[in-house]
């Protein structure tokens, strides 16, 4: 049968056109076939050369690194017990240069001719966990050294079939082949490099000439690689160091090996000290300038020993040059005045200490301006009042408590004392005579053993941290006095300014963080000590201890703070679990942080993700869960900013020379004092009696007080029902509610309180003195 064709909807009625514009000027074309303008193709073509030259222009500045700018830094680390670093740095040097060095000193530069190229070699020679990421924090390439050899195949597997072994090289291994020579100090030092973010990668074997049969040769080079191919992805090189012809591979690999870039340290002044002097009682450093340029009015932060001020820079000259007209020094470049300088103050002056807390007149007629008088039920506390939800704002107001005159109707059953609605029944006779006399005259001991008894009993298999028992002997309105109820944890109102710890009088806030950011980036870059130059910079407040410690350690890796990164606040950062750590780990434990180039000893407050102005506490981080969210007092870090935490060994572990253990890592969020860290209580309670209309609740309270002292908040049951008390049953805490739906005498009711967390000031710097000790007045205990 024929069917009429499809309406082709060329035409539409005016409210149609209207709503697709939805308020916007469109400008139809001229006729259903409208050609498009004819400059759009040169519009793309445009657009298309604009993507080319740009992608052009990074190709050249990665190929002109280790050319024209800074040399290419090579961090040169061992990964397993027994890897020498050190004899392929030897042979690296030796086929550049031509000469055997009898005692190198690392770090150094060396300068290739054929390859036309400069290297800084940085070496970790003890197998150092903590030095191994600081090396990876500035190279360009990473070259991981594992040793393969017979020794070690045969050590692990005797290991494997006995545990007990006292050589300290672990038998577990990440695939249990055979042949694969990887530990847990491999495991450990893989997962910490790939958690702070890697830069270009080879994996050099030594040892495979123990090997007779290049059979079983072959073999571990093959499981090797899919080994390393597995945790760094197929761009990883692997090498085999038996000869100087294996040198000259790696050397040519890594002279045009695509640089991976790490954005957080991209725009901040950084370089490893090749030299340190004493000029005139003034301590200088000497290196090279990578990533952005550097200023004189900058802060200067040594990694392991401090944070100081820069008197001067200096352009030395180049002592590598590829060319001879590369190394002309240009004396003083940059110098700073005691204005000029950035402050190492990193707190500020509380106000509210000075003043002794006293509000001045113009802060009360503040308040009373913004300030309105509600109507509350009589009889209702000030506090009490600050639970009710307020439509209009996010101010709390003033609450003025006025007797309201009540009339008993359908909705008001709840507050008449002689009978209940739409009975003849009193509230006690709601109970057995039995069960009241029996609740009178119950014990402490006996209703703690009637509780526990009704928690085993429960269905409630998984365990809820949030519950809290009430205690028998403390009244319920003490014990919790701090916290308040909220019908709604998103919305409720709570302002974040209030009761704050002393601590808050000392931090900052940033006020527009984007645009402080880049305005931090952006005087940066304008610094008279260019990328690429070899400069001696001078130090300020360098004090005689540091200088030895500085002396003392294998490399010294410094690293210029933007402006504002020397202030404290509150940080945040979005963390995950380490996969490989068992246990949970508990809100406030002390921790070792790497934020960025900085390291901290830090007390971290988890909480949930969110992206809101609220997150509820954690107290464990448990093995199950991925992300969360560590917050705690320390140094504005404009992300993004890599962190890394490490749980810090107990003296037994210490004992055993345990190292530290990654727990978690991430990057920085927005420093936000504001953001409410709110920690739930949940306070149960059993059915007692069963109405129609209404229960009795016990075991929530223990005495009548309590009861009208949270009245106002919310319940809630386990099962999804909803209501609010509506007075006191006896003198004993029982109660009864009115709910949305019957209630199910295995149910159990529940009452939400929060109390807003603050992190710990228990921050300090590692191995550092330069931080101001904390303010008097910890926060409050939980």
């Amino acid at each position: 049968m024929p069917q009429n064709k499809s309406h082709k909807q060329k035409f539409a009625s005016k409210h149609a056109i209207a709503e697709r514009q939805q308020g916007r000027a469109v400008t139809h074309p001229s006729g259903p076939k409208a050609a498009a303008p004819s400059h759009s193709k040169e519009k793309s073509r445009q657009a298309a050369d604009a993507w080319r030259k740009k992608k052009n222009d990074a190709v050249l500045v990665q190929r002109r690194i280790g050319t024209v700018g800074a040399p290419k830094i090579l961090g040169i680390v061992p990964i397993n017990e027994t890897a020498n670093p050190l004899f392929v740095a030897a042979a690296l040097e030796s086929v550049v240069t031509g000469e055997d060095s009898s005692s190198p000193t690392y770090p150094r530069t060396i300068v290739s001719k054929s390859l036309k190229q400069r290297f800084t070699l940085v070496l970790e020679n003890d197998g150092n966990e903590q030095r191994i990421s600081d090396v990876g924090k500035v190279s360009d390439i990473m070259i991981l050294v594992l040793d393969c050899s017979q020794g070690v195949q045969e050590a692990i597997q005797d290991l494997n079939e006995d545990a007990g072994g006292d050589d300290g090289m672990s038998g577990t291994t990440w695939f249990n082949d055979v042949g694969l020579c990887v530990t847990d100090t491999t495991r450990e030092i893989v997962s910490t490099l790939n958690a702070q973010g890697l830069p270009s990668v080879t994996v050099v074997l030594q040892g495979l000439e123990s090997f007779e049969n290049s059979r079983k040769k072959l073999k571990t080079i093959k499981v090797h690689r899919r080994y390393f191919e597995s945790v760094f992805g197929d761009s990883v090189k692997i090498f085999v160091h038996e000869t100087d012809a294996d040198i000259q591979t790696l050397l040519r690999t890594i002279s045009v090996m695509h640089l991976r870039s790490l954005k957080w340290r991209e725009f901040r002044p950084y370089f490893v000290v090749e030299e340190m002097a004493e000029v005139n009682d003034d301590f200088e450093v000497r290196g090279y300038v990578h990533g952005n340029n550097l200023s004189a009015n900058q802060l200067l932060h040594l990694t392991d020993h401090g944070t100081f001020q820069i008197s001067s820079i200096t352009d030395i000259g180049d002592p590598h040059p590829l060319t001879r007209s590369a190394g002309v020094a240009k004396g003083l470049i940059d110098e700073s005045t005691e204005e000029s300088r950035e402050p190492l103050t990193c707190i500020q002056a509380s106000e509210t200490v000075e003043d002794e807390g006293l509000a001045t007149e113009a802060d009360v007629e503040f308040e009373k301006a913004k300030t309105k008088k509600i109507r509350v039920p009589a009889g209702v506390s000030e506090y009490q009042a600050a639970w009710y939800e307020f439509e209009d704002g996010n101010e709390v107001p003033e609450v003025v408590a006025e007797p309201v005159e009540e009339t008993p109707n359908d909705d008001d059953f709840m507050d008449m004392d002689a009978l209940s609605y739409r009975t003849t029944q009193t509230d006690l006779d709601f109970l057995k005579a039995a069960d009241v006399i029996r609740h009178e005259r119950m014990t402490d001991e006996e209703r703690l053993e009637e509780m526990q008894k009704l928690k085993d009993m429960s269905e409630e298999e998984m365990w809820n941290s949030d519950m809290v028992d009430t205690p028998v002997n403390l009244p319920a309105r003490q014990r919790f006095a701090k916290y308040r109820g909220m019908k709604s944890f998103q919305t409720g109102v709570w302002d974040p300014n209030e009761n704050l710890p002393i601590q808050y009088g000392h931090i900052f806030k940033l006020q527009g963080y984007n645009r402080v950011r880049d305005a931090s980036i952006e005087k940066s870059s304008i610094g008279a000590a260019k990328e690429g130059m070899y400069v001696s910079i001078k130090l300020l407040g360098v004090s005689k201890e540091q200088r030895q410690a500085a002396a003392a350690a294998p490399f010294i890796i410094c690293s210029a703070q933007l402006e504002h990164e020397q202030k404290w606040s509150v940080l945040h950062f979005h963390v995950q679990r380490n996969t490989e750590l068992e246990g949970a780990i508990k809100s406030k434990t002390p921790v070792l942080a790497h934020v960025g180039f900085r390291k901290f000893y830090v007390s971290p407050v988890f909480s949930d993700p969110t992206v809101g102005d609220r997150t509820r506490f954690a107290r464990f981080f448990h093995e199950g869960e991925k992300f969360r969210i560590a917050s705690f007092y320390g140094p504005i870090s404009f992300l993004p900013c890599p962190l890394l935490m490490f749980l810090v060994p107990s003296l037994e572990e210490q004992a055993e020379s345990n190292s530290l253990r990654l727990a978690c890592f991430g990057g920085a969020l927005p420093p936000n004092p504001d953001l409410l860290i709110l920690k739930r209580t949940v306070l149960t309670g059993r059915v007692a009696m069963i109405n129609k209309k209404h229960s009795v609740i016990k075991y929530m309270f223990f005495n009548e007080d309590d009861v009208n002292w949270f009245k106002p908040v919310d319940l809630y049951t386990r099962y999804g029902r909803r209501g609010k008390i509506l007075k006191a049953v006896g003198t004993h805490g029982l109660f009864k509610v009115a709910l949305n739906d019957q209630i199910m005498q295995h149910d159990v009711i529940c009452m939400d309180l929060f109390k807003r967390v603050f992190p710990k000031w228990t921050t300090v710097a590692f191995n550092s003195t330069d931080l101001a000790p904390a303010p008097s007045g910890n926060e409050e205990d939980e």
